[in-house]
């Protein structure tokens, strides 16, 4: 029984990535950049000179279902990937909350690529509870230079707790694991995932109670020459098969970053 299910949900996959829409596939000319951030595994992170992941292989397939070919090249951190959208050096950003800052100079999806649950992640020795946003005031919160958790917690988090940005999820976690940070806003998924590869599962944990659950959306800077694209792309996530993919592709990744990362150990 469970080898039929596993078969069907690859001949779901396989269906839906062998339709290329006919409409654009004439122009395979069309060449788009793109960009993620770089360390949220497994829906995105940089892996040598590209960004990888299942927001990667989401956003690549769906433009070449159009005939159209996405450049996944590392530009850098994640700070610089929304400047470079802001610019317009950048077309793409393969997936990320939408706030007032980003909706300026970029335009979203309205159908969510993903939905991501954020959870605290914290210390076991500290016993911190959490139940509503009002358990971490005058807490210390250790996040990513360029993260959003959505606009009315980053306000939240502005407004009542000290936060510490750093460069890397790993630096973050290496600073809950010696308590000099409280507690760390991120994906439960991916949490969970660094957590494998870091070594530290046994020290830090998730808390039940979701802070949030937030949609991820794929977006095109408003200076980008191929806006006229996203209607497209936005038809091919309404699928029936859409969702079960992307979960895939979660579960996929998920084994492909913790193989990879191969880290030192967080002590």
């Amino acid at each position: 029984m469970k080898k039929r299910a596993v078969t069907q949900l690859f001949l779901m996959v396989c269906c839906f990535l062998a339709e290329p829409i006919e409409a654009y596939a004439e122009d395979s000319s069309i060449k788009l950049s793109a960009c993620g951030h770089h360390d949220y595994p497994p829906w995105n992170w940089s892996s040598g000179s590209e960004i990888k992941g299942a927001c990667a292989e989401v956003t690549k397939t769906l433009f070449a279902n159009l005939g159209v070919d996405v450049d996944l090249t590392y530009v850098g951190p994640w700070k610089r990937c929304q400047s470079y959208i802001e610019t317009g050096r950048v077309d793409i950003n393969i997936c990320s909350f939408i706030n007032e800052t980003r909706k300026s100079y970029s335009t979203f999806i309205a159908t969510p690529m993903g939905f991501n649950e954020q959870a605290v992640f914290v210390n076991k020795s500290a016993q911190l509870t959490f139940q509503t946003w009002q358990d971490l005031a005058g807490k210390k919160a250790g996040m990513v230079l360029g993260v959003s958790i959505g606009q009315r917690f980053d306000r939240y988090l502005k407004n009542n707790t000290n936060i510490e940005r750093v460069t890397t999820y790993r630096q973050n976690f290496h600073k809950l694991f010696h308590q000099r940070v409280d507690f760390i806003p991120v994906g439960r998924f991916s949490g969970l995932a660094m957590l494998q590869a870091f070594g530290i599962k046994d020290d830090i944990v998730d808390l039940p109670t979701s802070i949030l659950t937030g949609n991820l959306y794929i977006s095109m800077s408003k200076k980008s020459p191929y806006l006229y694209l996203l209607p497209e792309i936005e038809k091919q996530m309404q699928s029936d098969d859409y969702p079960v993919w992307v979960k895939s592709l979660l579960i996929k990744y998920a084994g492909v970053y913790a193989k990879e990362a191969q880290l030192t150990p967080i002590e």
